[in-house]
């Protein structure tokens, strides 16, 4: 007889590293990380200390239903990425759409260049 589900050790949540790309704006850095399947209420982006985190829980595709082949990943998405100093922990900004969350994060006010008043006679 086949084994059921109930049957099997409980399975183990396998972690997935998110591919991103990275770019630098003229008001800060943007990052697009690729999460397909993530469901929309599981994505949580923090930032303590200088670490931004992000994770995300990927769907199961055709849950309830008995698998015959799998060649996509299911688990949590997971990815960390340390700020420098250069850069805001307040005012980010993040945007999930068609599998991507992008991510931008402002420049520091000292980080920003200023221009200088220069006083003449």
């Amino acid at each position: 007889m086949p084994e059921t589900r109930k049957d099997k050790a409980p399975e183990q949540v396998r972690e997935i590293l998110p591919p991103v790309d990275i770019a630098e704006t003229e008001d800060g850095v943007r990052l697009a990380v690729e999460m397909p399947g993530a469901r929309g209420d599981t994505i949580a982006v923090t930032v303590e200390d200088d670490i931004l985190s992000v994770s995300a829980e990927r769907a199961e595709f055709l849950g309830g239903h008995r698998l015959l082949h799998q060649e996509s990943d299911r688990g949590v998405y997971r990815r960390s990425f340390r700020l420098s100093r250069d850069l805001s922990r307040d005012g980010l900004k993040a945007d999930y759409r068609m599998g991507v969350l992008t991510l931008s994060v402002p420049k520091s006010e000292h980080s920003r260049p200023r221009r200088i008043a220069i006083k003449t006679e």
